[in-house]
């Protein structure tokens, strides 16, 4: 993988993983609010039975609310499924481009990759007490910054570009579109640069 030119496809793979996150949040949430508001059942009921009723609830129709004390918002995005099928699409590209001559460590490390994004999701919520969308915005930098393998400064500046915009300046829908241009720009100046040792090298 030593080449920095190949690095425009996950690139690309992420940016449009994030697209496709951001459709899936933003369709259904459209289409309810086009339905109109549906009010819920009343708990209480019309009384309790009694004389005149009270409009309280008689002892069996008592519901226990339960508050979430879980100081860890869930994600707004489908980070896990997105960056699993973001891993699964470079290690297909990648098997295909470079036919590695050790195709066993190649799909072992393809599946440590898949087990390593639910269980940093997961300290990063037990142990940093993240909120969903942080945590999977930092997994997708982290595997920015390990495609450094591909010794690309580019990658570097746009693992920090895409940290902060994800992250820090807009809320999780927009911050992932903003994201996403920043990656599908960070591509098409990887495939427009030109080639230091001509044009047939990979």
């Amino acid at each position: 993988m030593g080449c920095a030119r190949r690095s425009w496809f996950p690139l690309a793979a992420l940016g449009f993983a994030l697209l496709v996150m951001v459709a899936v949040e933003v369709v259904p949430g459209g289409i309810e609010a086009a339905q109109g508001y549906q009010p819920s059942p009343n708990w209480y009921g019309l009384g309790t039975g009694g004389v005149g009723g009270t409009g309280r609830p008689a002892g069996n129709e008592v519901r226990a609310v339960a508050v979430s004390v879980d100081p860890t918002p869930a994600t707004k995005l489908g980070w896990l499924a997105g960056l699993a099928c973001v891993v699964l699409a470079v290690a297909a590209w990648y098997w295909r481009e470079l036919r590695p001559p050790r195709p066993g460590r190649f799909l072992l490390g393809t599946l440590g990759a898949l087990a390593a994004v639910p269980l940093l999701d997961l300290a990063g919520a037990l142990q940093l007490r993240l909120g969903g969308d942080v945590r999977g915005a930092l997994l997708a930098t982290l595997g920015l910054l390990l495609a450094g393998y591909e010794r690309s400064r580019l990658l570097l500046a746009v693992a920090g570009v895409f940290a902060l915009v994800a992250t820090v300046f807009l809320p999780p829908v927009a911050g992932a579109l903003a994201a996403a241009g920043v990656l599908f720009a960070a591509a098409f100046a990887v495939l427009l640069r030109p080639r230091p040792d001509g044009p047939d090298a990979a």
